[in-house]
C-alpha cells in the first residue's frame, strides 16, 4: 500500500533572507501544520522559471497558500504576489495574523499610496481565513469595507524561552527597515546614545541583539561608549532567549519586541513605523511605545526606569494578553490543519 503523501503548504513571504522577523513568522507556521510538506511560492522572475524546469509548479497546484511576510496587506507589491499565487496553487487560501499597512506612514518603499489598500478587498474576500496582527490593522480593514479579526502576529505561537532574566541588564536593539518615522536615523541613534550612557552611569547594563545583519551599525552605534556584547542570534528561539535574559528592553524592530513578549520582558518599543503601535495595542501594552520623530534621550531614560518600577506588573500582563492571541492563532490554525486534512 503507498503511503498518503503530506499535504503540500504553498508559503509567501520574506524568510530565509537574514531577517529573524520573518523568519520567526516562517518558523511559527511550520510550528502549527508540522506534518505538512512545505513549498516556498515565487517571488522573482527567475524563481518562477525555476519553478517550472524543476516541476515545482505541479506541486503548488496541489497546494494550499499560506501568507506570512508580516506587514504585506496594502502593499501593491504584495497584492500583485498573492494574485499570481491564486492562479498557481488550487487549494484554499490563509492570512493569519497578517499586518496592514497604515498609509497615514509614507516610506521610501511602503507602496501603500493612491488608495492601494481599496484594491485588496475583492482579493481578501477569496481568502477561506484572514484575521491580523492587531487593532489598528482591523481598523484600517474596516474602513476600507473587509471585516477581520484581530488574532495576533504569527510569532506569539512559538514556545516561551525558559531563560530568567539578569537584574540590571538590558537588552538593546537598533533597526529601521526601509524607513522610519521622521526619516532621521542618526538622530534617533544620537538620543538612544545619550539615554545609554545615562543608564550605564546608573548601573545598568547592556546587551545588543541584532535581528538583521544591517541593525549592527546603529545598535553599535549606540552602545559605542560603554562595554556591551553585540551578539546576532542564529535563529528567532535564541533571540527571544535573549530577550528574556534580561531585566528590560529597548527595541525598535518590530519582531525584537514580539519575540521579548514570549518571556513577558518588559519593552519599550521606539515606534519606528505604524505597525509597532499595531503590535502593542494587540497586547494592550501602549506605554512601551516612543515614537522615532520625538524621541529624546531623556525621555527614554525615564521610560526604562518606569517600565522597570512596574516590571512585575508588566510581565503579569503582557503574559496574560499573549497566552489569550495564542489561542486565537492555534484555533486559525488548526482550521488550516482541518482544510488540508490534517485533523
Amino acid at each position: 500500500m503507498t503511503a498518503a503523501r503530506a499535504p503540500y503548504v504553498s508559503y509567501l513571504g520574506w524568510h530565509g533572507k537574514g531577517n529573524l522577523g520573518d523568519d520567526a513568522i516562517y518558523d511559527a507556521v511550520r510550528s502549527q501544520l508540522p506534518e505538512a510538506t512545505f513549498l516556498d511560492l515565487p517571488r522573482f522572475p527567475h524563481e518562477r522559471i525555476r519553478a517550472t524546469a524543476t516541476g515545482l509548479t505541479k506541486s503548488l497546484r496541489q497546494s494550499t497558500q499560506v501568507v506570512g511576510g508580516g506587514t504585506l496587506i496594502g502593499r501593491k507589491h504584495w497584492r500583485r504576489l498573492i494574485g499570481s499565487a491564486m492562479k498557481l496553487t488550487g487549494g484554499g487560501n490563509y492570512a493569519i495574523g497578517a499586518g496592514v499597512e497604515d498609509p497615514v506612514f509614507v516610506g521610501r518603499r511602503s507602496g501603500s499610496g493612491g488608495n492601494e489598500l481599496s484594491r485588496w478587498v475583492p482579493l481578501l474576500e477569496r481568502f477561506d481565513t484572514v484575521s491580523v496582527r492587531g487593532p489598528r490593522s482591523a481598523e484600517l480593514l474596516a474602513d476600507a469595507g473587509f471585516e477581520a479579526r484581530v488574532s495576533g502576529d504569527p510569532a506569539l505561537v512559538l514556545p516561551s524561552p525558559q531563560a530568567q532574566p539578569v537584574d540590571g541588564l538590558i537588552g538593546l536593539n537598533i533597526g529601521f527597515g526601509d524607513d522610519l518615522w521622521g526619516h532621521d536615523p542618526d538622530r534617533v541613534v544620537a538620543q538612544v546614545t545619550v539615554a545609554v550612557n545615562e543608564l550605564a552611569a546608573r548601573g545598568h547594563r547592556f546587551v545588543g541583539v541584532l535581528m538583521n545583519a544591517d541593525d549592527e551599525q546603529w545598535t553599535g552605534r549606540a552602545l559605542a561608549g560603554v562595554s556591551a556584547d553585540i551578539v546576532r542570534p542564529a535563529d528567532a528561539a535564541a533571540a527571544a532567549a535573549q530577550f528574556a535574559g534580561c531585566s528590560a528592553v529597548i527595541v525598535s524592530r518590530l519582531h525584537a519586541g514580539i519575540l521579548a513578549s514570549l518571556s513577558g520582558t518588559p519593552v519599550v518599543s521606539l515606534e519606528y513605523q505604524p505597525k509597532c503601535r499595531d503590535f502593542a495595542l494587540s497586547i494592550d501594552d501602549e506605554r512601551s511605545l516612543l515614537r522615532t520623530d520625538r524621541l529624546t534621550g531623556s525621555q527614554l531614560v525615564d521610560r526604562v526606569l518606569e517600565t522597570l518600577a512596574d516590571a512585575e506588573a508588566i510581565r503579569r500582563r503582557t503574559s496574560s494578553a499573549v497566552d489569550t492571541l495564542r489561542q486565537r492563532l492555534r484555533a486559525d490554525y488548526a482550521g488550516v490543519r482541518a482544510h488540508v486534512g490534517l485533523g
